[in-house]
């Protein structure tokens, strides 16, 4: 990559670490809320809807903007938009108000996807092996979020961390404003053969259907793992407890430890996905895009089926090796939205594939609230193994349809 590559490539791969970052921050203080309001924990589930909800239903707009304003304004300003969301909540203390200003963190990280992601595509010639690292860059933020969240919560408790964190997420805006970096628009640099317009519009539909699916997989995984690992982990988290009390007995016991030892586990099952991505990167560019995205997919059904079995040692196995696969085929995913739209529809194209997955994968908020009050925690493994099932068979229809032709870098 030259120069001008680079600097796209760090500045979407930068948001897109706060965008993941900003999104899973809550599933991590669901508990800490949960014991500070005094509420159940599935109606603290649900102050999360409309942030879930925004984040998705409006990745359409952003995507319209961004094809029309340019892709750096539009990911900059949702960064500084989701920075005072964060702020505002940490102020707040109505359920009411704390929903709204979280919605206003879904609306502005509902941006990054059509507009980052656009960038990249449009702007790197190795269209794959950037993907690979702007998804590693997400996962990083995906990973980092249950520990440093964690760590603040049990430093300075959940309110202030907030604030902390959308101070940085507003600096971090204002500096990609100023910064020299835009693409011509309706250009790819990277330059592959396309199929014929009617033929590349019916695939694209049979993977738009894939991503509804997709969303409920993702969100209902997401929102969940945290509260998953600290109900389900007992004497891992219990010798965390004993062992960090044993060698710093001056640490303040309470709660929030408990959540900082599954918030620890959960970062090294998102460290997982990081791996996942970088395969998927390279397996993007070398390899056929449409059986990739097959076999990945199968890989993982076993994993989340394992999580839903095991407790403890093997319970973290199987969460991580699920992680690599359901997460590594993001490359493999946003390269086939490339390959089969235009270059000047790619926000709106990448828009229309986020809203999709998030705006769809909102509504597992609710439905994972309900499933836990009515059959417990465990139940959510069995449901999120029956959405990747019919990702799977979502995904085989689209090999039948596609057979013939060559979908590859």
């Amino acid at each position: 990559m030259n120069t001008y590559e680079k600097r796209i490539l760090f500045f979407a791969s930068a948001s897109h670490f706060l965008t993941h970052f900003f999104m899973l921050i809550f599933p991590v203080l669901i508990m800490p809320i949960s014991r500070a309001l005094n509420l159940p924990l599935s109606l603290v589930v649900n102050l999360s809807f409309w942030m879930y909800f925004l984040y998705g239903t409006l990745a359409m707009l952003w995507g319209w903007l961004s094809d029309h304003l340019g892709h750096k304004w539009a990911m900059a300003s949702g960064m500084i938009l989701a920075g005072f969301g964060l702020i505002m909540t940490g102020f707040l203390s109505s359920l009411f108000s704390i929903s709204l200003a979280f919605a206003l963190v879904g609306i502005g990280c509902s941006a990054y996807h059509p507009s980052g992601i656009a960038l990249v595509s449009q702007g790197v010639r190795q269209r794959g092996k950037a993907m690979g690292i702007n998804g590693i860059w997400g996962n990083a933020g995906m990973a980092s979020v249950p520990f440093l969240a964690g760590l603040l919560n049990y430093l300075m408790g959940w309110q202030k961390s907030l604030v902390v964190f959308g101070t940085a997420g507003i600096i971090f805006g204002i500096v990609c404003l100023i910064a020299p970096l835009s693409i011509e628009k309706g250009t790819d640099r990277s330059q592959v053969s396309t199929l014929e317009r009617k033929t590349a519009g019916k695939l694209f539909l049979i993977i738009c259907i894939g991503l509804v699916f997709s969303g409920f997989m993702y969100r209902s995984f997401t929102v969940i793992l945290p509260a998953f690992l600290e109900y389900r982990l007992g004497s891992i988290t219990e010798g965390i407890h004993t062992r960090m009390f044993s060698m710093f007995p001056s640490l303040r016991d309470s709660p929030a430890f408990n959540t900082l030892a599954a918030s620890l586990i959960a970062t090294s099952v998102y460290l997982v996905g990081i791996i996942g991505q970088a395969i998927g990167g390279r397996v993007a560019d070398r390899f056929s895009l449409k059986c990739s995205y097959f076999v990945f997919f199968c890989l993982a059904l076993p994993f989340i089926l394992g999580m839903a079995m095991f407790k403890n040692f093997w319970l973290v196995v199987c969460a991580g090796i699920f992680v690599l696969f359901s997460l590594g085929m993001q490359p493999i995913e946003n390269s086939i939205v490339a390959f089969l739209t235009p270059a000047r529809w790619r926000s709106v194209s990448y828009g229309l594939k986020f809203t999709l997955t998030f705006g769809a994968g909102s509504f597992a908020v609710k439905l994972v609230s309900l499933i836990e009050a009515s059959y417990g925690m465990t139940s959510i493994a069995w449901l999120i193994s029956g959405f990747l099932v019919l990702i799977i068979m979502n995904t085989a229809l689209f090999l039948y349809l596609s057979r013939g032709y060559e979908i590859r870098q």
